[in-house]
């Protein structure tokens, strides 16, 4: 006799984003919600192996809130910071946001614990791969992901597959040179964009622009990213023009991209895109300046629909696809 199929059930996968501060986890279904998310301090300190003890608890503790039962989880997806081996499930050299953290096996650590296969890929990779799931990009074969934060990350997909390149690290889009004269970045190379146009580039250049003139955001506020965003929604006009040369800044090396990869669209990605009203409109003039016009056609840059929830969705599509083709990592 055939057992009955239910197909209303969902399958469902454990999803880790890992940061140098923060451990994001959860559970997902295959339709990309997130049924159920918790954080914990990732404390690279104390190493890779600690760290996997508490996220596999922590990730049978989400399963268990969100009442999916584990026989209908198939897999771990992880997005961590790179440089790293996908194929075989290690963090290469994750410096400077995991130090210590080199060679790691985490895909052996989590499937050893969570007794479920487990797959790895760039943090930047599986915010890719979420919005080409069920986000800005759905439905789009050639798209770009900027992750703004601390630093720029990308992610890359070309004729609908994610680009990985020789050893996995195609997309450090964030190490495009836009002043070849400009400060040295820690990648070796000088004037790369994220030294213009990430979170801690917009702190630097507001404080710039703070010595010169007093404005209203500096009333008793820690000058931080966040801060700065809510000045700019307040109207604060320094907060607003930092911001905004931020954006051009930005629509340099989105340029550059277009001419490179000649995608349909671009999404703003990460922290920072949390200010992409202020953000878009000067990327977008820079690039129509800078940018073949036949490159233009068809060509969307638009802010993230998924905002935070990107790193686990992805990492969650990065399991479900890998675990259907019965590889373990």
């Amino acid at each position: 006799m055939i057992a009955a199929v239910h197909f209303s059930e969902r399958r469902h996968a454990w999803a880790v984003d890992l940061g140098g501060t923060n451990t994001k986890l959860g559970v997902v279904d295959d339709s990309g919600r997130v049924v159920v998310q918790e954080a914990f301090s990732t404390r690279p300190g104390r190493g890779g192996d600690s760290w996997a003890e508490e996220a596999a608890e922590a990730l049978r503790g989400a399963a268990a809130r969100g009442g999916v039962e584990a026989d209908r989880i198939g897999a771990v997806g992880v997005g961590a910071p790179g440089p790293l081996n996908v194929e075989g499930g290690v963090l290469t050299n994750p410096l400077p946001n995991l130090p210590g953290w080199q060679g790691f096996p985490i895909c052996r650590a989590l499937a050893n614990r969570c007794g479920k296969p487990a797959f790895l890929d760039n943090d930047a990779n599986v915010a890719a791969l979420a919005e080409h799931w069920v986000g800005a990009g759905r439905g789009v074969d050639n798209l770009v992901v900027l992750t703004l934060g601390t630093g720029i990350g990308s992610g890359i997909i070309a004729d609908g597959r994610l680009l990985h390149g020789m050893s996995d690290n195609a997309g450090e889009l964030g190490h495009l040179s836009i002043n070849y004269r400009g400060p040295r970045c820690v990648c070796g190379n000088r004037g790369c964009i994220e030294l213009y146009a990430s979170a801690p580039a917009l702190v630097r250049l507001f404080k710039q622009k703070l010595r010169r003139r007093e404005c209203a955001a500096r009333k008793g506020r820690s000058v931080t990213a966040e801060a700065i965003f809510e000045a700019a929604r307040e109207g604060d006009p320094l907060a607003r023009e930092a911001l905004e040369e931020v954006g051009r800044y930005l629509g340099m090396a989105v340029a550059s991209i277009v001419h490179a990869l000649n995608p349909e669209i671009v999404i703003l990605a990460g922290g920072l895109a949390g200010a992409a009203q202020f953000l878009l409109d000067p990327l977008r003039e820079v690039v129509r300046e800078r940018t073949y016009p036949d490159l233009q056609v068809g060509l969307r840059i638009e802010a993230s629909t998924l905002g935070a929830a990107s790193g686990l969705v992805g990492a969650a599509r990065l399991a479900l696809r890998e675990q259907s083709s019965q590889r373990w990592t």
